[in-house]
């Protein structure tokens, strides 16, 4: 078995959107996520071992998988996490071997259960390693049924050159793309909660936010700290309206964004004069957003303090 004493393993999927980009961009994009992944884990104080990589798979070596894969949650760039078992070498006599022990753990008699097994980098098929362990597992227990579609039970078998993973659930994540994946955006706040938003889907396209704020305040900075756990539990420094010139120099911003909505005449009127003073691109991610979609976003903040 190829577990280190006291390491555990979280199993990360990354967002389909990265696994469908170029080589070049898909190394660019898993470098930022891996950056992301271990400033969240260091500020959670979450004890990191090593990052694996290989198939659009993160392999996380920690101290505390299920620490991890809480603070993972909220980390654009994550398809799904699932706190895994890892083995090594990955032989077909090893992975049945090691399926069939953790099936009689997890699977009772009479149960309805599927394998579903992936197989990267190695001459092991994956339909045949589903039909053969599948086979022995249900002869190790009594009265087992298969049932590919909503089972009651599922394993799942993920094989690499090297070694292999077991596990039984995942849990979704944002998808979306990695911090810092795009460029910097200055958003506009005064306070309100669908700013909220209107940064979370620019953060969630893999934008770096910098608030800017007229005058600067208590209520705004806790306002604004809610964004905290989805910007790599990184602060935010807050930029007063009259130094714009100096943080366009030094971020190298890339567009100005607000959490704009309203699409009746008069406010499109006032977007347009809006949009005429500035120097860069003006971004309005809630322009024309779907109302219902913009209130499943606001519920990430309703458990945040305020």
């Amino acid at each position: 078995m190829g577990k280190d004493q006291g390491q555990e393993c979280l199993l990360v999927k990354t967002a389909s959107e990265i696994s469908l980009k170029s080589p070049f961009v898909r190394r660019f994009f898993t470098k930022k996520l891996v950056q992301s992944i271990k400033f969240s884990l260091k500020r959670n104080n979450v004890k990191l071992a090593k990052i694996a990589r290989g198939g659009g798979r993160l392999y996380i070596f920690c101290f505390s998988a299920k620490n991890a894969q809480k603070t993972l949650l909220t980390i654009s760039g994550i398809h799904a996490t699932a706190i895994a078992q890892h083995f090594k070498p990955a032989e077909y006599n090893e992975v049945e071997s090691q399926t069939v022990s953790f099936a009689k753990k997890f699977l009772k008699e009479g149960n309805e259960f599927a394998l579903d097994a992936r197989s990267t980098g190695n001459k092991l098929s994956a339909r045949d390693l589903e039909r053969n362990i599948g086979a022995v597992v249900m002869d190790a227990i009594p009265n087992l049924k298969v049932k590919l579609k909503n089972p009651e039970k599922e394993i799942f078998i993920e094989v690499s050159k090297k070694d292999f993973f077991i596990y039984t659930k995942q849990v979704k994540g944002l998808g979306g793309l990695p911090s810092g994946a795009e460029g910097a955006v200055a958003m506009l706040f005064e306070g309100k909660k669908d700013e909220l938003a209107a940064a979370f889907l620019l953060m969630h396209r893999g934008c770096n936010i910098f608030p800017i704020v007229k005058k600067n305040s208590k209520e705004l900075e806790e306002h604004i700290s809610k964004l905290v756990h989805f910007n790599d539990y990184r602060q935010f420094a807050l930029t007063n309206e009259k130094d714009l010139p100096v943080l366009f120099e030094e971020r190298n911003i890339k567009a100005i964004a607000t959490a704009d909505s309203k699409t009746d005449t008069k406010s499109l009127a006032e977007y347009e004069k809006f949009n005429e003073k500035q120097n860069l691109i003006v971004l309005r991610p809630l322009l024309l957003y779907p109302k219902k979609k913009k209130a499943n976003i606001l519920k990430l903040f309703v458990n945040e303090k305020t």
